[in-house]
């Protein structure tokens, strides 16, 4: 196979991607390179644009690291949460619902799928970690105990440390839902016209 090429917006690297390199880096031939968007290349003709897309690629390519599981139950846990971090994780109206989920899942656990690190807990600590609403609730203490745990765990291990350690992510705020405006009506004023009283108006006779 031949080398594949990571590019990461160096603004706003994506750190799920990156951390799933440490990952795989052993099975397979892959370079990061700096540049304006992030897209994994995989050849001249195919490339992934989408994060989720790039760690599922990079976890079937080097299928014996384990990060999509060891099995079909596995593999669609570890699809719901990478859309849990995509969606969930990043609005404002979800996040807290879905922190109390979280802490649900990790009450017994020490990985968010089977018993070693995934797809899950790479997408899942990436999202928290650029989230700033997390972070300002974990310097003040005010986060599940669980999930706390599984962060922290997380965070100490050597690639998270090595990924943490070089790339530098701007904490983002939720995305709020739209806003519903008020259906409110529009009222013309007639000139003479009482509150309480109807008042009709008939269109002038033709003359002749």
């Amino acid at each position: 196979m031949a080398t594949l090429c990571l590019t990461v917006n160096s603004g706003d690297p994506p750190l799920g991607a990156l951390l799933a390199v440490e990952h795989v880096k052993d099975n397979v031939s892959i370079s990061v390179e700096e540049g304006k968007e992030n897209v994994l290349h995989v050849s001249e003709n195919v490339a992934f644009t989408d994060i989720n897309s790039i760690l599922r690629y990079l976890a079937r390519v080097a299928a014996t690291a384990g990060l999509y599981g060891a099995n079909l139950m596995e593999h669609a846990e570890i699809d719901h949460w990478l859309e849990f971090s995509a969606t969930k994780l990043n609005s404002c109206d979800l996040f807290a619902a879905a922190i109390h989920e979280l802490s649900h899942c990790l009450s017994l656990r020490t990985y968010l799928v089977g018993n070693s690190l995934s797809l899950a807990d790479v997408c899942v600590w990436a999202a928290l970690k650029g989230n700033a609403a997390w972070q300002g609730q974990l310097e003040q203490n005010q986060v599940p105990v669980h999930v706390k745990r599984w962060f922290g765990f997380l965070e100490a291990q050597q690639a998270f440390r090595s990924v943490g350690a070089k790339w530098t992510v701007p904490a983002a705020k939720g995305k709020a839902a739209p806003e519903k405006k008020q259906d409110v009506g529009k009222f013309v004023e007639l000139p003479g016209a009482e509150m309480g009283k109807v008042t009709v108006r008939f269109p002038p006779e033709a003359s002749g």
